[in-house]
């Protein structure tokens, strides 16, 4: 699926592998000599480093996080002399963009943020060594997970792809259980992100297969519909590839859904009356404090959404290491999760991965009616791009 996708497409974490692409050695026989001239195990202050950044150049960071420019701002205040350059990419154009630029044989890039929920970031980037992790012991010890479930992987921030609807229209959510976005009553007022073209959509409608997800979904259609669901050998493709429940679901979702380039669209369609759901990013709920008329469901059976993560890396071949530091340091919000770095994330539908920094939502991450994605599941599964094209053809 991962190389097939991204046919179709324009086209974190502590990882640290000595590694090229596959082909060019194994991580015994390659000496990484940018890796030993990090030194990403090094004790080193902020203070310490800043001395060292100011002699290197404009930082460049790729990230899918609009966010970061606030990062960039706050940044520059409180270290004079450095500057930023933030570039900001689609999950799938960040990817290849990181990969290209390593193939070519050096970096365009210093400092990499991006979703990781499909697997791609992992399986291009960082198995094969072009990102790796950089995450200070002062900080790291702070951090709920050390891995987030994946080995090398350490998220800085969770969130969530997940249901919304039209609080315009309803002062509470219309439906109680998933299998009633099929009724005839919401076709073409169901709005979500082409799941080809976003890693965490991608990743709420491929979770969605997993055995225990399965299971939930024909229970909430057995309390639905009121009969148990069978698998019909005659059901074609267009009803369920794999003949499975989440097919199913997803087929007839797809029917009566208006597939959008981005959640920012998603948020438009609620806000002007044209949808009555949407799925979306769970970040896009602080737009609800401004007039966007939009509201989480954070309750639904048997699962709103899914959960979804941020990670931050360094680009193998970082020309600017100690500002790089400096800012990953200042993205974490530093040894004690207060700094400036982190409060652009600390909003409405953003939850802290760090345990001694509370985030603001009213509801919990884990009182959320969410999937946790497994993605090793998601990886092997090569055959949800040929479904969901055709799905996205037929529609």
């Amino acid at each position: 699926m991962r190389n097939r996708l991204l046919k179709i497409l324009p086209a974190l974490g502590v990882l640290i592998v000595a590694t090229l692409l596959a082909g060019c050695g194994s991580k015994t026989e390659v000496h990484d000599e940018w890796l030993e001239s990090a030194r990403l195990d090094a004790d080193e202050t902020p203070e310490e480093l800043y001395t060292q950044a100011l002699k290197e150049d404009v930082l460049i960071v790729y990230t899918v996080s609009t966010r970061l420019t606030e990062v960039k701002e706050s940044f520059e205040r409180e270290y004079p002399g450095l500057l930023v350059e933030i570039r900001d990419l689609r999950s799938p154009n960040l990817v290849s963009a990181v990969e290209e630029n390593y193939q070519k044989g050096g970096s365009d890039c210093d400092v990499v943020i991006c979703s990781d929920n499909s697997g791609d970031f992992k399986t291009r980037l960082a198995d094969t060594g072009i990102v790796t992790g950089y995450v200070p012991k002062d900080i790291g010890k702070h951090f709920k997970t050390a891995d987030n479930g994946q080995e090398g992987i350490l998220s800085f921030v969770y969130e969530a792809e997940m249901l919304f609807y039209n609080s315009a229209e309803y002062e509470s959510c219309p439906i109680e259980n998933i299998w009633e976005l099929t009724d005839e009553k919401y076709r073409n007022r169901i709005y979500m992100p082409n799941p080809l073209r976003s890693f965490s959509t991608y990743t709420l409608c491929t979770s969605m297969f997993q055995t225990e997800s399965e299971r939930a979904l024909e229970n909430a259609y057995r309390d639905y519909y009121g009969r148990e669901y069978t698998t019909d050998p005659k059901r074609s493709d267009g009803e369920g590839t794999q003949n499975s429940c989440a097919a199913l679901f997803w087929s007839r979702i797809a029917a009566s859904t208006v597939f959008t380039n981005s959640s920012d669209e998603v948020v438009e369609a609620l806000s002007n009356g044209n949808a009555d759901f949407g799925f979306l990013v769970s970040s896009k709920m602080r737009f609800s404090d401004i007039g966007f008329s939009m509201q989480p469901v954070y309750k639904l059976e048997p699962f709103s959404g899914c959960r979804t993560s941020y990670s931050v890396s360094l680009a193998r071949n970082s020309k600017n290491i100690n500002t790089a530091k400096l800012f990953i340091r200042y993205l974490l919000g530093g040894e004690d999760g207060k700094g400036e770095g982190r409060k652009p994330f600390d909003t409405l539908g953003t939850w802290s991965a760090r345990d001694d920094a509370p985030d603001g939502n009213p509801v919990a991450l884990e009182d959320i009616d969410l999937i946790i994605p497994d993605q090793d599941f998601i990886i092997k599964q090569d055959w949800t791009e040929e479904f969901w094209t055709r799905l996205l053809v037929k529609n």
